[in-house]
């Protein structure tokens, strides 16, 4: 009798960039349960791998490579990787380092010393500095990288670069094609899943945890915690740009359905946002009315927000007027279009308040036609009222501007 093996297709080409100390002994576990055997490349980073004409021939690549191995792979190839809070990874790093004799050479420098005095240990800190931004900007050719350290085998494959920079950072952040952070992996597991194919994460265990007590907060002061970010100083900024960028692509790929199934349209000349319907956003309370009036409050909370597409031919000049509390300032109401703050100008119609700002062609054109505004207003709660109040917001109208912001 002839066996019948249930069948799956060859998975498609993935390189996962592993950074140390970012639930990478995690993902390449999953990962390695979606391809088969033969397609896996084993090598651990580049002191193992004998030649770069080897991984075309794979579709998974999983190791402590850096950026610059995508030179010496097809294009077919995703990249994928994970970001973590830097001094969360330095200090995951660090008691890796004290408890594992072969994790690195700088374990005997680290061998009965508290972290406090760990960090500041140069000759161990040297080697923490800006990791995400070193794996990020590596740029040396793959067959250079491999030569001198055969030549060198004391050499790090991350310091034959020139000094990592934030822009070529968050340049190739935008290259990467699944970008996610330890402590949101879950929430993009699914989608990534599902954007390559894969059999969904229904269990993901967390491997290569510190044991134990080893798992507890380290009882360092704030001067310590000074030490550690300043051996983060640019990683500290590519975090932060890195998850707006993951923010914004999840919100990117919310809103494609509902411009492709008709929901919403694309928004091109002068509209307003009609309050007494579904207004497309979150933050905001029931409609009230008063005769022909309609006015909505925000809230619960300071924040509020409208996302929708927008045309990519002109710059909008938006418009809200809403009502606030008596002692409200100007300081209290800010905006951000697509994660970065515009400048706003106040006015006041008769009661109201009226803020208006630009919503720049260039920025709807980043957001490839789809614009996220985040408003903030101080929350006020008005005597007897148990709702959780912003400001009441009246009219908010959109105006196209020919002017090529």
């Amino acid at each position: 009798m002839t066996a019948r093996f249930f069948p799956v297709s060859r998975r498609a080409p993935l390189f996962f960039m592993h950074i140390p100390k970012t639930a990478g002994t995690s993902m390449r576990l999953f990962l390695e349960t979606q391809y088969a055997d033969r397609d896996i490349c084993l090598d651990e980073g580049w002191h193992s791998l004998a030649s770069v004409d080897q991984l075309v021939t794979k579709s998974l690549i999983r190791g402590h490579f850096q950026y610059n191995l995508r030179q010496a792979l097809p294009p077919a190839f995703k990249l994928l990787t994970i970001l973590r809070d830097p001094v969360a990874r330095t200090l995951s790093s660090i008691k890796h380092l004290q408890r594992d004799a072969t994790f690195a050479p700088e374990h005997a420098l680290t061998k009965g010393r508290s972290l406090a005095q760990i960090i500041r240990t140069p000759e161990v800190m040297r080697t923490q500095r800006n990791i995400h931004a070193a794996y990020l900007c590596a740029s040396t050719p793959p067959g250079l990288v491999l030569q001198t350290l055969r030549e060198n085998p004391e050499e790090s494959a991350t310091e034959l670069d020139s000094a990592p920079t934030l822009e070529l950072a968050c340049a190739r952040l935008h290259e990467i094609d699944f970008l996610a952070t330890v402590e949101e992996l879950p929430l993009d597991l699914q989608s990534f899943s599902a954007r390559m194919n894969f059999h969904p994460a229904t269990y993901f265990p967390f491997a290569n945890e510190a044991p134990g007590a080893a798992r507890s907060a380290p009882d360092l002061t704030a001067e310590d915690y000074e030490i550690l970010r300043s051996y983060n100083d640019i990683d500290i900024k590519i975090y932060e740009y890195a998850k707006k960028l993951i923010h914004f692509r999840r919100f990117e790929a919310a809103m494609k359905p509902l411009l492709a199934n008709g929901t919403y349209h694309e928004m091109a000349g002068d509209f307003e946002i009609d309050l007494g319907d579904v207004v497309p956003g979150s933050g905001w309370h029931l409609p009230e009315r008063e005769d022909d009036a309609v006015w909505r409050w925000t809230g619960p909370g300071d924040h509020f927000t409208l996302e929708l597409p927008l045309s990519r031919a002109d710059s909008h000049e938006v418009s809200m007027r809403f009502s606030a509390q008596a002692h409200f300032t100007e300081q209290d109401f800010q905006v951000t279009v697509n994660g970065h703050p515009v400048e706003r100008t106040f006015s006041r119609h008769h009661q109201a308040h009226v803020v208006n700002f630009i919503i720049p062609r260039l920025a709807v054109e980043a957001g490839k036609g789809f614009c996220q505004l985040v408003f903030q207003a101080k929350t006020k709660i008005p005597p007897g009222d148990t709702r959780s109040l912003g400001v009441a917001v009246r009219q908010i109208s959109f105006t196209a501007r020919d002017n090529g912001v």
